[in-house]
């Protein structure tokens, strides 16, 4: 709640689980704020000093037209600042109707003395994630949501390090968390106001941040493209530790519930600043992956085949061999663990996991559609003249590869790619060597 004046105004804010603003200006006649009784107030009249005014509003709702009274029973200001204030009023919208009338009390002593809200004793049988469901060792985040959850469309959700990038900040008594993996999630834990850091404890009723009740603390978890308008929940902080004011371990479990959802979304986070494992590399070839059929002879020289199944976007349903005698082939040497190619109009590129700091042999597996990919498993795209894809999944192979000096050399890539809702694939073979 706070209160700003000028010499006939009173400017009034008070941020709680509902959010709303008051204005209040006195007639130029009076001179200066006072206490008394001054009546046939109107909205209009902030854009005339000579005739009062009082407008109050807040969650999206205001007046067009207001008619009123103030009551100033007590001010008392201290240095040109307000220290004291008891004040009523009643307004009626639109000319007429039911009226809106409130009461403030008001001293700057209370307001300097108020203490801060802690966060209560966890619950017990508050909701944690089951052991079996937890992962072993190392950083994790769990994420599920039942049938009608909006956010999750009803699915859970399992990460760690080796399946998804972990951004992890604390800023005060505001943690933000970044889960970056096949899925993008954000979350906002903040806790009570005036408090430095967050603390072990319980954080209930909380509003959707930052449009919470900054004394109570605000919470929201969104991602996919899905998030709340509104939200009700509470988070958990079970264990929490700091460098300094630098987070360096933290265990929250929390749960929202949207304004329109059947079901809540519940979250747990495991996670320490010393974790250091990485997305493992490539994996060995599975048998029987696809390769050119044995009427395939391969042309001397550098070359790209592709072989694109009826009802394939990229390709058409047709298949092409390209060669750097027939085309310029353009590839960027230069990548860390990457490769990107152009010939006859098409581009493809093949990136490996951000581990990697050279692309190696093996199988990336489960890749989504280069740059919008998970960077701990790698991504790649094939896009031809005039066609690309939204979305996408497959794999890539890298049979042979060679670099010099940090300079890719050679290199030898087959790879498959879905399109979208395609059921149709895209294969390809590259052969290129400098």
């Amino acid at each position: 709640m706070t209160f700003n004046i000028d010499t006939l105004g009173v400017e009034a804010r008070v941020a709680a689980n509902e959010n709303w603003n008051g204005r209040f200006r006195l007639p130029k006649a009076a001179g200066a704020l006072q206490a008394g009784y001054f009546k046939e107030l109107t909205r209009a009249a902030f854009s005339d000093p000579a005739v009062g005014g009082l407008d109050w509003s807040g969650e999206g709702r205001g007046c067009n037209t207001i008619k009123g009274w103030v009551v100033i029973d007590n001010i008392v200001q201290t240095g040109g600042m307000l220290s004291a204030l008891d004040m009523r009023f009643e307004q009626y919208c639109e000319g007429g109707g039911p009226p809106l009338r409130g009461q403030v009390h008001w001293t700057r002593a209370n307001a300097d003395n108020v203490t801060p809200p802690q966060p209560a004793p966890i619950p017990a049988g508050l909701w944690k994630v089951m052991p079996s469901a937890a992962m072993a060792a190392g950083n994790y985040f769990y994420l599920e949501g039942g049938f009608g959850n909006f956010v999750t469309g009803g699915r859970t959700y399992s990460y760690d390090q080796t399946n998804a990038a972990f951004r992890i900040r604390a800023d005060g008594s505001h943690l933000i968390v970044g889960i970056a993996g096949n899925e993008n999630w954000n979350g906002d834990f903040q806790g009570m106001g005036g408090m430095p850091q967050l603390t072990v404890g319980y954080y209930a009723d909380l509003k959707r941040y930052p449009f919470h009740n900054p004394v109570l603390g605000g919470m929201d978890w969104d991602g996919e493209s899905r998030g709340c308008n509104r939200l009700d929940g509470w988070f958990a902080v079970d264990s929490v530790r700091y460098s300094g004011s630098t987070l360096t371990a933290i265990d929250l479990r929390f749960e929202q519930l949207c304004e329109n959802d059947a079901a809540p979304l519940r979250g747990q986070l495991h996670w320490r600043a010393d974790d250091s494992t990485t997305a493992p590399g490539p994996q060995a070839v599975p048998a029987g992956l696809w390769s050119p059929g044995a009427s395939f002879v391969p042309p001397a020289g550098n070359y790209v085949y592709l072989v694109s199944e009826p009802g394939d976007y990229i390709g058409g349903g047709f298949t092409q061999l390209l060669t750097q005698d027939a085309t310029p082939f353009l590839v960027d040497r230069s990548l860390t663990a990457a490769l990107r190619i152009g010939v006859g109009g098409h581009e493809g590129n093949f990136v490996g996991m951000s581990s990697l700091s050279q692309l190696q042999p093996g199988y990336y597996g489960n890749l989504q559609g280069y740059p919008f990919h998970n960077v701990m498993r790698g991504g790649l795209s094939w896009n031809s003249p005039g066609r690309a894809c939204n979305t996408l999944e497959g794999w890539f192979v890298v049979d042979r590869v060679s670099y010099s000096m940090g300079q890719l050399t050679a290199i030898d890539l087959r790879f498959e790619q879905y399109c979208g809702r395609d059921t149709a694939a895209l294969r390809g073979v590259i052969h290129w060597a400098r």
